[in-house]
C-alpha cells in the first residue's frame, strides 16, 4: 500500500473559478479514448464482416517513404555497433568484454523512463514529434563526427595497441541514447502520420528501414573499412553528415499535423501516471512475461554463434559476406508477410515461427560450431586456401541462416504489428515505447546472460608436457596466462561454456513453448478496450521491477568504469 499512488489533484477545488483537477482531466481524456477504442473495435468488426472500405494505401505512400527513411537512419548506428564485436574479437577481446560493450544498447531498453517527456513536452510551432526528432538526429550526426576522431584509438590502432573498452562502450551508450529518443518520436509519429487502416505498415517500415540501415553500415565497416578501402574516419564523418542533411530536410520540408483533441496530453505528470497505469493492465502484464523470456532460446544464435565461429578462425570478411547475402531476405520477408499481420490476429505469425526458429537456433549453434573447419581456416588466414575450399560448410551455414532469418523476421514483424494494433494513440510514443522497452529488455537480458555465461562456464587449464598444472585465463595478457607461458605451457580450453549455454537455451525454449503458446493465442483475442487505461489507482511496483532489470544490467559497466 505504501507504493500505491492515487491520481488526484494536489490542490483542493477553490470555488467556481478553480481549475479542473488532474483526475478530471484524465477522466475526460479517458472517456474520449474509450469512445475512440469502441469505434476502432466496431471498425474492426465491420472489416471482418466484409464491409472494409476501399484501401487508401496510395495516399500514404509519401508518409511510408518518410518512415522508411527515418528507420533506415536509425539502423545505421545499430549496424555500426554490430560490427564492433567482430573487430574486438579479432583483437583478442573476451566474451565478457563484448558483453560489456553490449550494454551500450541499454537505452533502447530504458527509454521507457523518458518517453513520457517526449510524448508530453513539445513546441506546437514545430510539431509534437519533430520537436524531439530534429535535435536527436542532429546530435547523432555530430556524435558520429566526434567518434571519427577517436575510433582508431579506442580500437587499439594507436601507439598503445590496447582496446579501450570503457570509453568505447560509453560513447556508444550515448549514441544509443540519442537513437532511442529518435525511436520514441518516430514510433509515436507512425501512429498518427498514417491513416488508421494503414498503421500496420509502420511495422514493415520499421523492419525494412532498420535492416537496410543496419546492413549498409555493417557491411561497409567489415568489407571496406577493415580491408582498407575506406577509413573509420571517412565512414563516420560521411554518415554523420548524412544525418545532419536529412534532418534539415525533414525540418524544412515536412510539416506535422496538429495534435487531435482526443490525442492531447495535459501534462507530463499525466503521461507518467498513464504509463504506470498501462503496466497495471492485466493484458500488458501477461505480455510482459512473454516478451521478457521468448528470446532466450535463440539468444546464443543471435549474439554468440558467429563470434564463436570467428574465434575458431573464420575471417570477419566472410561474416560480412554472409550478412550481405541474408540482407535481401530480411528486407523481402516483411513485405511478403505484412498481409498476415494486418488483421485481428497479428501474433499468429510469431506463434507459428517460434519453434522452427528455436530448432534452427540449436542446429545453427551446435553443428556449425562443432563441425567448423578449423584447420582450413588457419590455411585461409595464412593465404594457403580460399573460401571455395570449404564451400560445403559455407553452403550449409548459408542455408540454415537463411531459414533462421525468415522465422526471425516473421517474429519481429508480428510483434511490431501487434504493438501498433493495441497501442493507445493518445500516448502513442509512450505506449509503443513501453512495449518495445519490454521486448528490448528481454532481448538484452538474454544476450547478456548467454554472453557472460559462455565465459563463466568455460574452464581453461595450463598444460605443460601433457599434464595440467592449474587453471589459466584467456585472453592472453592476463596474469594467469602469463604464468602459464612462463612455465612453458599452453592455456587450453577443457570445458567450453558455449555448449553449456547452448543446452540451456534449447531446454528453456522447449519449456517456454509448452507454457506460453496458449497464452499467446489468448492475449491477442483480448478486446481493444482491455489495452486502454481507465484512471483510478495504480501501483509503481511493475515500473520498479523494470527499473531493477535495467539497473542490474548496467552494473557491470559502472564497475568496469571504476576499475578499467
Amino acid at each position: 500500500d505504501g507504493l500505491t499512488v492515487t491520481t488526484r489533484s494536489s490542490e483542493e477545488k477553490r470555488g467556481s473559478s478553480s481549475s479542473p483537477s488532474i483526475i478530471d482531466e484524465m477522466s475526460e481524456a479517458v472517456r474520449a479514448r474509450t469512445k475512440a477504442a469502441s469505434n476502432t473495435a466496431a471498425e474492426d468488426a465491420n472489416m471482418e464482416d466484409g464491409e472494409e472500405k476501399k484501401s487508401t494505401v496510395a495516399q500514404d505512400y509519401p508518409n511510408i517513404a518518410l518512415l522508411l527513411l527515418l528507420y533506415t537512419l536509425q539502423g545505421i548506428p545499430m549496424g555500426f555497433s554490430a560490427a564492433i564485436p567482430l573487430i574486438l574479437k579479432e583483437r583478442g577481446a573476451s566474451f565478457s568484454d563484448i558483453a560489456l560493450f553490449g550494454v551500450s544498447s541499454l537505452p533502447f531498453s530504458a527509454k521507457l523512463f523518458w518517453a513520457p517527456i517526449v510524448d508530453s513536452q513539445y513546441l506546437e510551432s514545430v510539431g509534437r514529434r519533430k520537436t524531439w526528432l530534429i535535435p536527436a538526429q542532429l546530435a547523432i550526426g555530430l556524435t558520429m563526427i566526434y567518434v571519427a576522431y577517436n575510433m582508431e584509438d579506442w580500437l587499439g590502432e594507436s601507439d598503445n595497441h590496447k582496446v579501450q573498452i570503457v570509453p568505447l562502450s560509453l560513447v556508444f551508450l550515448f549514441l544509443y541514447l540519442l537513437c532511442a529518443t529518435q525511436d520514441i518520436a518516430v514510433d509515436g509519429w507512425a501512429l498518427t502520420i498514417l491513416k488508421r487502416e494503414n498503421v500496420g505498415y509502420a511495422s514493415t517500415c520499421n523492419t525494412i528501414g532498420q535492416t537496410v540501415g543496419y546492413f549498409e553500415a555493417f557491411v561497409l565497416i567489415i568489407a571496406m573499412v577493415e580491408t582498407g578501402y575506406v577509413s573509420f574516419f571517412t565512414f563516420t564523418v560521411v554518415h554523420g553528415l548524412l544525418f545532419i542533411v536529412v534532418t534539415i530536410g525533414v525540418w524544412i520540408f515536412k510539416s506535422e499535423a496538429p495534435v487531435r483533441p482526443d490525442e492531447k496530453v495535459e501534462d507530463m505528470k499525466t503521461v507518467f501516471i498513464q504509463m504506470a497505469q498501462v503496466t497495471e493492465l492485466k493484458t500488458v502484464q501477461k505480455l510482459l512475461g512473454i516478451l521478457l523470456t521468448w528470446k532466450f532460446s535463440s539468444a546464443l544464435a543471435d549474439n554468440v554463434t558467429i563470434l564463436k565461429i570467428q574465434e575458431l578462425g573464420m575471417p570477419k570478411e566472410h561474416a560480412a559476406t554472409l550478412s550481405l547475402i541474408l540482407t535481401p531476405v530480411q528486407i523481402i520477408i516483411p513485405m511478403l508477410v505484412t498481409k498476415y499481420t494486418g488483421g485481428a490476429n497479428p501474433l499468429n505469425l510469431a506463434i507459428h515461427s517460434y519453434m522452427p526458429r528455436s530448432i534452427l537456433a540449436a542446429i545453427l549453434g551446435f553443428a556449425l560450431v562443432y563441425f567448423a573447419p578449423v584447420e582450413k581456416y588457419q590455411e585461409i588466414n595464412a593465404g594457403k586456401a580460399t573460401a571455395y575450399d570449404i564451400w560445403p560448410y559455407y553452403a550449409a551455414l548459408l542455408l540454415v541462416s537463411l531459414a533462421y532469418s525468415v522465422f526471425a523476421a516473421n517474429m519481429f514483424v508480428s510483434q511490431m504489428a501487434f504493438f501498433a494494433r493495441v497501442s493507445d494513440p493518445a500516448i502513442g510514443g509512450t505506449y509503443m515505447t513501453l512495449l518495445n522497452t519490454i521486448a528490448n529488455l528481454g532481448s538484452l537480458l538474454s544476450k547478456q546472460i548467454v554472453t557472460y555465461g559462455v565465459d563463466f562456464f568455460s574452464y581453461h587449464e595450463c598444460i605443460v608436457d601433457s599434464a595440467s598444472i592449474g587453471s589459466c585465463v584467456i585472453p592472453s595478457g592476463s596474469k594467469e596466462d602469463a604464468v602459464c607461458a612462463a612455465a612453458g605451457g599452453s592455456c587450453e580450453l577443457t570445458i567450453d561454456g558455449y555448449y553449456v549455454m547452448l543446452c540451456a537455451c534449447a531446454a528453456f525454449g522447449l519449456a517456454w513453448w509448452f507454457f506460453f503458446e496458449s497464452r499467446m493465442q489468448s492475449i491477442q483475442n483480448e478486446p481493444t478496450t482491455s489495452w486502454r487505461v481507465r484512471g483510478g489507482q495504480f501501483s509503481i511496483v511493475p515500473l520498479i521491477g523494470i527499473f531493477g532489470i535495467v539497473a542490474f544490467m548496467i552494473v557491470p559497466t559502472i564497475i568496469r568504469s571504476l576499475n578499467p
